[in-house]
């Protein structure tokens, strides 16, 4: 049967991907639906402005993708340029993109130490987007040092919505006001809030609590998705029951819960470290979403690499003393390059390895061994517990 005198069209707000198997991405929400190949193709179809013949059987497919919004109905064809030559395996979806090491704080349990004043050049910019894109790239994060204090930053905020994929920008919030919110044209910020008032402050400096809280409203009334960023340290443990509160007070959709590493300048406050046994069970205080998400057995990170403002690329942003070569060489040269560590390679046979992927893997190696498990992911899911007494006992 035919919808008369209609075409179908995938909305603008999703695209097709080439990943390990054909998918459907919604970029506004956030949301990867797989597909058989017979849809993708009825999908790529519908994306070159061709009425399509429904069948009996792709009927509750159809009405599916027109009651979530992921394909709508015109008048006449509207044809996409839709890029399908597949991703590698495994994908690269989340692409970590350090725009800057410049930043406006100075915050104590930074990983990146000082920086060099060091920005990536806008005409490269535009190049990694384009073979981000052609990856089948579904995640730029576009990060920093503050991403906003790179000298380019609105003329790169102005190209963004020209890519099929999700930009969200990671940011302390402090510079962020009611008139540059409404410029933004990433789909989410991600705000790091590390405590109430005293617990925020201790690491990251007076006055910024406030200026982040009130970025959180700038950006809502710009309809733009907020999430928050959390690290654990010394002074926010007693916070956490308050913090959740106000996130959920605020209608945060995704609260990120993580330890930092000792690393840059926290190799100078240690005393802000938490043990793993301290730590473990806050990391229970997450939820929604991922970014660093793996699949097929594999640890932390298999879908995720960063570029670093010198153009270096590396695992991720805290393994930079590592990197895999230079962005020139192109990004899916760097990307092939990316060490990967199997499920079976770690020294962890746990029933819930699956499910935490063996945690952090830098975090790990601090603690002893690449291959070991992160001990705070193993407090987290309660495969080891702490003794009474032990809290606190070591530093």
């Amino acid at each position: 049967m035919f919808y008369e005198n209609k075409f179908f069209e995938i909305a603008p707000h999703c695209s097709l991907k080439r990943l390990e198997e054909p998918c459907l991405y919604d970029i506004e929400n956030d949301q990867l639906y797989e597909l058989g190949e017979d849809a993708f193709q009825f999908l790529l179809r519908c994306s070159q402005g061709e009425s399509a013949l429904v069948k009996k059987e792709d009927e509750e497919f159809i009405q599916y993708c027109l009651s979530e919004n992921l394909i709508v109905l015109s008048e006449s064809p509207i044809r996409r340029d839709i890029l399908t030559h597949p991703s590698p395996v495994p994908s690269l979806r989340y692409l970590e993109f350090q725009l800057t090491d410049r930043c406006n704080l100075h915050c104590r349990h930074c990983y990146l130490g000082d920086g060099f004043l060091e920005d990536f050049p806008f005409g490269k910019i535009l190049k990694v987007l384009k073979e981000f894109e052609e990856i089948q790239g579904l995640r730029l994060l576009l990060s920093g040092g503050e991403p906003l204090l790179h000298p380019d930053f609105w003329e790169i905020n102005e190209v963004l919505g020209e890519y099929p994929f999700r930009s969200v920008m990671l940011s302390n919030g402090t510079l962020i006001t009611e008139d540059n919110a409404k410029k933004l044209r990433v789909h989410e910020v991600q705000l790091s809030l590390d405590g109430m008032k005293k617990g925020h402050e201790s690491l990251r400096g007076e006055g910024t609590f406030e200026k982040t809280i009130r970025a959180i409203g700038h950006l809502q009334a710009a309809n733009i998705r907020v999430s928050i960023a959390t690290m654990i340290h010394r002074n926010n443990l007693k916070e956490f029951d308050e913090m959740a509160s106000f996130i959920q007070s605020k209608n945060i959709e995704e609260w990120n819960v993580d330890i930092p590493c000792i690393a840059g300048r926290m190799e100078e406050n240690r005393n802000f470290w938490v043990l793993p046994q301290e730590a473990g069970s806050l990391l229970q205080y997450g939820f929604g979403g991922g970014l660093h998400g793996a699949e097929h057995h594999e640890t932390c990170g298999a879908h995720l690499c960063a570029i670093l403002p010198n153009g270096t690329v590396a695992k991720c942003g805290l393994f930079s003393e590592e990197p895999v070569g230079s962005i020139d060489e192109g990004l899916r040269v760097c990307w092939e390059r990316i060490p990967r560590i199997q499920l079976k390679e770690l020294r962890c046979s746990c029933s819930v390895i699956e499910e935490c992927r063996g945690g952090c893997r830098y975090r790990a190696k601090l603690q002893g061994d690449l291959f070991e498990p992160d001990l705070f992911q193993c407090y987290a899911r309660g495969i080891l517990r702490e003794e009474p007494g032990e809290a606190g006992s070591k530093k």
